[in-house]
């Protein structure tokens, strides 16, 4: 015996009824929507940095008006283009850390990452630029040295070709060896924005196998590397793996001398935006690029930042360029080897330790292993950097100590949670699927319009260049209404959407700080699951006071008290009446009694 038409058209009425009743709700009661990064991002611990560097940062972050990581993060990259190849971290006879590091910073457009990547290069360009005009005079003239001899070989070639003279061809072999023997002085080059592979093996090549790429707009070298410049339109990312790790490396061109790079030390630093993370092919994560970085993702000052912010006081800013100059003037044949006092040994050896245990199921780490086996000679190489920039005078007078103590390593060890968490953040965005994305980018737009309630069919029309197929879109707007961004109502046959007013005034009410916790989260669910129980009981009292339900197929007048088939019926959760009308029906045409 099957569900009689009679129930299903009472089913149906009472769901119209439900619908009727949520087309004249006028007033949702909202909380905080839940946000789709869930992640709690702790603030840069800028206390680690010595004095004149934490002034100078602090400053630059003051009159840029933006997040405190923007400048740290870019003292990082300086720091490491300061001292690559000039000082690593000896661990054992087998395992060294080089002092270059690889780093991005996300903000969105409108933050001013041009001024604070200004302020923090600065004194390293303004080196080069005075570099390469003292050297300009001694590279013309070397120039027109080997000009003359390789014009001297060729017309005693001509003659020897000639005469057979064994004197001629005497000449010919020493010039030849005196040109071979020769080193090349090149205009020098610390820094390179975009910059093709191949352009940057020669970059490196003549610049003592050390380079530092840094761009406060770094999208474009991600698209470079991804073959925008290659004839097969193939990633090329080779030097790229091995600038970081120091690994052996030759780049062959046909038609080309082949550059040999014995053990390179790039730097990466890259202000970047958001999307920029997002959307970088798998490739790169697959082949250990993305590893490799360590992240920051602080939240944008827009909309609350000063009007007249304080400026860098110039004995800070004196200071910092000074004190960068040093750095960049220390000259070395070969780099000097820095180690860890005993008592900073067993501090490193305790953070592997912990960094092991994250990498368990259930682990911090566990969904970033490739990313997490790289923190600790990222800490290392951290460590370094702050050794030398707390003691720069006495490296200047030739005092300074070789050994990393446990102070300074300990202050390098505060930074493995800000950079795990921010590496979550990044990761997230990696990872983020096509449906994810499709949410984000309508919240953008549905932001954008700035109103308490939007009309489905005007976003539509917005958003018909990416949304193709209308159940695209609607699929978003469901993801969206699940996380109390929006609520769906009607005005007639016409679909509006009411915005939540949290997610449209943050300032306002807090939603920057909201937080969607685990119990909220069970609390939902636990609320949600009562309220389809309340529905089905006001659907069946109601059905009870008018005509108790008996058998399926026919009425009775009982009393009120629902049939066992019919309590079995939802004790196999056939479904909620005015709620899940789908499983209803589907469950209900293969209900036999």
């Amino acid at each position: 015996m099957r569900i009689s038409p009679e129930l299903m058209a009472e089913y149906d009425k009472a769901k119209e009824s439900k619908k009727l009743e949520r087309k004249g709700l006028e007033n949702v009661e909202w909380s905080a929507p839940i946000p789709f990064e869930e992640h709690s991002l702790p603030p840069f611990p800028v206390d680690v940095f010595p004095d004149w560097l934490r002034k100078y940062v602090e400053g630059v972050a003051e009159s840029t008006q933006t997040p405190i990581d923007a400048p740290v993060i870019a003292a990082i990259s300086i720091l490491s283009t300061s001292l690559a190849k000039k000082f690593h971290v000896q661990l054992t006879a087998e395992w060294k850390e080089s002092l270059n590091t690889y780093t991005i910073l996300a903000l969105p457009p409108g933050n001013r990452k041009s001024s604070v990547f200004k302020a923090l290069q600065e004194p390293i360009t303004t080196f080069e630029k005075e570099e390469r005009e003292l050297l300009a005079i001694e590279v013309s003239q070397q120039k027109v040295r080997m000009k003359a001899k390789q014009k001297r070989v060729e017309h005693l070639e001509r003659e020897y070709g000639k005469s057979g003279e064994k004197t001629a061809l005497d000449e010919i072999m020493a010039l030849n060896n005196e040109i071979d023997q020769e080193e090349v002085i090149c205009l020098p080059r610390y820094v390179c924005e975009d910059v093709t592979p191949e352009k940057l093996a020669d970059l490196m090549a003549e610049n003592k196998e050390k380079m530092a790429l840094l761009s406060a707009e770094g999208g474009g070298i991600f698209s470079i590397m991804a073959g925008r410049y290659a004839a097969d339109g193939k990633a090329n990312i080779e030097i790229f793996l091995k600038g970081f790790s120091g690994d052996y490396c030759a780049v062959d061109r046909i038609g080309r001398e082949a550059k040999i790079l014995n053990e390179p030390a790039l730097t990466i630093g890259l202000f970047i935006q958001p999307d920029v993370v997002q959307d970088v092919p798998n490739i790169f994560q697959e082949r250990g690029l993305m590893p490799r970085f360590l992240y920051s993702f602080p939240p944008s000052l827009v909309g609350y930042r000063k009007i007249t912010p304080k400026p860098i006081e110039p004995e800070v800013k004196k200071q910092y360029n000074e004190t960068i100059k040093q750095l960049m003037e220390i000259k070395g044949q070969e780099d000097i080897p820095l180690t860890l006092s005993d008592s900073a040994k067993k501090v490193e050896i305790a953070l592997r330790g912990e960094i092991e245990k994250m990498f368990l199921e259930g682990g911090t780490l566990a969904e970033m292993k490739e990313w997490g086996s790289k923190l600790a000679g990222q800490i290392i190489r951290f460590a370094g950097l702050l050794h030398i920039a707390e003691n720069v005078q006495s490296l200047v007078n030739g005092s300074m100590s070789k050994q990393i103590n446990e102070i300074t390593f300990n202050k390098a060890r505060q930074l493995t949670s800000y950079f795990i968490e921010h590496a979550k953040v990044a990761y997230g965005c990696m990872g983020c699927d096509e449906d994810a994305k499709d949410a984000k980018y309508l919240l953008e737009v549905i932001k954008r319009q700035n109103k308490m309630e939007v009309a489905y069919r005007d976003i539509q029309l917005l958003t018909n260049k990416r949304f193709k197929k209308a159940i695209r879109l609607k699929s978003s707007f469901n993801e969206l209404e699940e996380r109390g961004f929006v609520y769906k109502k009607y005005i007639g046959k016409k679909i509006v959407y009411e915005v939540n007013p949290y997610f449209l005034d943050p300032n306002k009410y807090g939603y920057m700080t909201y937080k969607h916790s685990e119990t909220q989260r069970e609390n939902e669910i636990e609320s949600s699951d009562t309220q389809r129980t309340t529905d089905y009981s006001s659907y069946n009292n109601k059905m009870n006071t008018e005509e108790s339900v008996g058998s399926v197929g026919k009425r009775s007048n009982d009393g009120g008290t629902l049939p066992n088939h019919e309590k079995k019926a939802i004790e196999a959760n056939v479904g909620y009446v005015g709620i899940e009308s789908k499983k209803v029906i589907q469950c209900g045409k293969d209900l036999i009694i």
